[in-house]
């Protein structure tokens, strides 16, 4: 299976699972596309880096990038959105079962519900590298 087939999966599980909490929007005003977010991955070659993402929603691309083979992702999301976290777990369960044979698939993620200006300001010194995290691959 090539990684535009594992992105659509992932979009799948994702969509079953949350079953149109998520308003069925993804990305910026629901533009991301499993199509559109595999060549974002293809471009930039996350296999074997870290991946972060900044409002992460339900985590479907912090998911695509795992499957993609990025060695790990973390995602910030604020904390009213939490509801989503359950949405990702399950998600994520699903797809580690599934979908793919990665060795602790499910724990390669690590997510926050935070203000993502009170995890910089918490640690000033990790601030600049995340976020040129945030802007590019690692």
């Amino acid at each position: 299976m090539n990684g535009l087939e594992y992105t659509k999966r992932v979009f799948r599980t994702f969509n079953r699972v949350s079953d149109g909490a998520h308003g069925n929007t993804r990305g910026f005003h629901g533009s991301l596309t499993a199509f559109s977010l595999q060549k974002v991955f293809d471009a930039v070659d996350v296999y074997g880096r870290n991946f972060m993402d900044i409002g992460f929603g339900t985590g479907v691309v912090l998911a695509a990038a795992l499957t993609s083979g990025a060695s790990k992702a973390h995602g910030f999301e604020l904390p009213e959105n939490q509801a989503n976290q359950h949405i990702f777990h399950v998600a994520m369960r699903r797809i580690s079962n599934e979908l793919v044979n990665i060795p602790n698939f499910s724990r390669r993620a690590l997510v926050e519900f935070k203000d993502i200006v009170q995890v910089w300001l918490g640690n000033a010194s990790v601030c600049t590298n995340r976020l040129y995290a945030s802007l590019f691959f690692l």
